[in-house]
């Protein structure tokens, strides 16, 4: 996982939204993107500026085991409801290759991770 985080880091270093796989679906989410890494591990990602990534979080999708699943800490920390349309996955970066900002959304999200890993 540590090697394909690193490249994952790599690729958007030099790519941009380019290599930030997709973007998620729903109100506010519409604005982050999903990297898979390996295997069921995956890196949520914000850009504040089309030029700044920000890294949200790093965890497992495990549909198993909700208390560990990426999109639950999600959904608990931004308020949001999982989509219950199809998902299309649409790609991160539009079609100029320029990312959904996320202005703002980035300390709101920090901040309410924060709570949510204090609350737990």
């Amino acid at each position: 996982m540590r090697d394909s985080l690193k490249q994952a880091l790599q690729a958007l270093e030099q790519s941009g939204c380019k290599a930030a796989g997709y973007r998620l679906t729903g109100t506010t989410l519409e604005r982050l993107c999903m990297v898979h890494l390996y295997g069921s591990w995956r890196l949520l990602l914000a850009f504040p500026e089309p030029d700044l990534a920000v890294v949200i979080d790093i965890g497992e999708h495990l549909t198993s085991d909700r208390n560990r699943d990426i999109y639950t800490r999600l959904y608990e920390a931004s308020g949001a409801e999982p989509s219950q349309g199809a998902r299309t996955k649409p790609p991160c970066c539009d079609a100029t290759s320029t990312p959904p900002l996320a202005t703002g959304l980035v300390d709101e999200l920090t901040n309410a991770y924060r709570a949510l890993i204090r609350n737990r």
